[in-house]
């Protein structure tokens, strides 16, 4: 089993790496390629410029932990592009044993668009004479172009884009693109519950395009793939594979709060969804899962984000943050063999071990102010999470994941009745109150 686990990956489970195309040096590679192997993700999202390739070495190191680069650009949807250049950016990324390539990004929203073209007609008609000598020029260079993801909802309804889209490639005869199509989509759950529009038209009949009538569903939650597989099917007959960005977040980190509360966190759903995906992947059974199956035409499902820059509102959801581990993700999928940033032993204290019911071994919960997170919280937790190798987070929704919570926080910030709900969950819970000084102290002696 040692060695099984040893060599196991998650094989459905992606991330998206920095939120730009800095972050390839040596340092990163020393510094990141081995958190990722102790992931054991297997795919990640790169950002790439239009004129210049991320260096081989980084792709290189990622390949040889068998983890696959998907290649980002988000090409400008109302500037030329210099198809020369792009040609030859595709042959060295090809050379470099690169397959898929993310050509654009949410083509269905106005934002994208200058105000003058957005409002001309045949809008899908106009995307697709870009999209098409693109994709088309990618293919030749052996390389498989991915149908961009669109925003959910959108200014110009996602799914009736996809449809129309999808037709007029059809009717255009792009045989080439239609038999290399893996289609893309962000699976956010906008807040709400994992099966939310499971089934897709065929369960939801009545919703349709800006129109979800009361006791019906939509695509506007983490079941996108199912009502965008449903459109392909009615097109083509058959489902294409497909690749998730942006997994269990609430929506696109830039329209989110800059604060991370109980409202707007997605650890917890991005945590869930890593069970179920490991649960299908093993030998566990999904009987009293409250959640329907991932399908297996689901390449991958890529989770935001690895880590970004610090002070930026994308930092928020980093799971690594200030080169610390912040997510309770990060346990689900490394499990309590193996602890994140390189260290092999656990802690010796009086805590319990995970279990299914309680993934995270220790939870350090922290309080959110109106202010927003309180600097000087991160910084006294601080040792204490090295040397217990505990999550840190915000969210009891999180916290009540976890075998062993400890609050750092007066019971004016977090009540006696939300630890009283913590216990009645089976963890086992510590508060660390008092002033500054007195809090450092409690910690170190712990």
């Amino acid at each position: 089993m040692a060695e099984f686990d040893k060599y196991f990956q998650h094989r459905q489970i992606g991330l998206h790496y920095f939120p730009d195309s800095l972050h390839f040096r040596n340092e990163d590679i020393k510094k990141w390629i081995p958190e990722l192997k102790r992931l054991k993700v297997s795919w990640l999202i790169l950002k790439s410029e239009i004129d210049r390739a991320i260096p081989e070495a980084f792709l290189e190191s990622l390949m040889h932990e068998n983890i696959t680069p998907i290649i980002e650009f988000n090409l400008p949807i109302n500037q030329s592009i210099n198809t020369r250049e792009l040609k030859i950016l595709f042959q060295v990324y090809a050379r470099w044993g690169i397959q898929y390539v993310i050509l654009f990004d949410r083509p269905n929203q106005k934002a994208n668009w200058l105000a003058s073209t957005w409002v001309q007609n045949d809008l899908i008609d106009r995307f697709l004479d870009k999209y098409i000598p693109i994709a088309r020029l990618a293919i030749e260079e052996n390389l498989t172009p991915v149908f961009p993801p669109l925003e959910p909802g959108g200014s110009y309804w996602d799914t009736a884009f996809l449809r129309g889209s999808l037709t007029i490639l059809k009717r255009r005869n792009q045989e080439e693109i239609i038999k290399n199509m893996v289609l893309s989509a962000y699976a956010h759950t906008g807040g709400k519950d994992l099966n939310w529009g499971a089934g897709g038209p065929e369960r939801w009949p009545q919703t349709r395009p800006y129109i979800t009538p009361e006791n019906s569903q939509d695509q506007l939650g983490f079941r996108i793939y199912e009502w965008y597989q449903a459109i392909a099917k009615a097109v083509f007959q058959k489902e294409f594979p497909m690749i998730l960005l942006q997994a269990g977040l609430n929506s696109f980190p830039d329209k989110s709060s800059a604060k991370i509360d109980q409202r707007n966190n997605p650890w917890a759903a991005q945590t869930e969804i890593i069970k179920l995906l490991k649960d299908q992947q093993g030998t566990n059974s999904l009987e009293n899962s409250p959640y329907e199956p991932i399908p297996s035409n689901i390449l991958c499902c890529n989770f935001y984000q690895l880590a970004g820059e610090v002070g930026t509102k994308e930092n928020n959801y980093s799971w690594y943050q200030d080169g610390l581990p912040q997510c309770s993700c990060i346990n689900s999928l490394i499990g309590e063999q193996e602890s994140p940033s390189g260290v092999h032993t656990v802690a010796k204290s009086k805590t319990f071990l995970s279990d299914e019911r309680h993934p995270i071994r220790h939870y350090v919960l922290l309080p959110v102010y109106e202010s927003g997170v309180s600097d000087w919280h991160l910084h006294v937790v601080q040792p204490f999470v090295k040397k217990h190798q505990a999550t840190v987070g915000f969210s009891l929704n999180e916290a009540i994941l976890a075998a062993n919570v400890t609050v750092v926080a007066s019971s004016k910030s977090i009540t006696d009745e939300c630890l009283n709900d913590l216990r009645k969950a089976g963890c086992s819970v510590e508060r660390i109150s008092g002033d500054g000084t007195s809090i450092a102290t409690q910690l170190s002696e712990r």
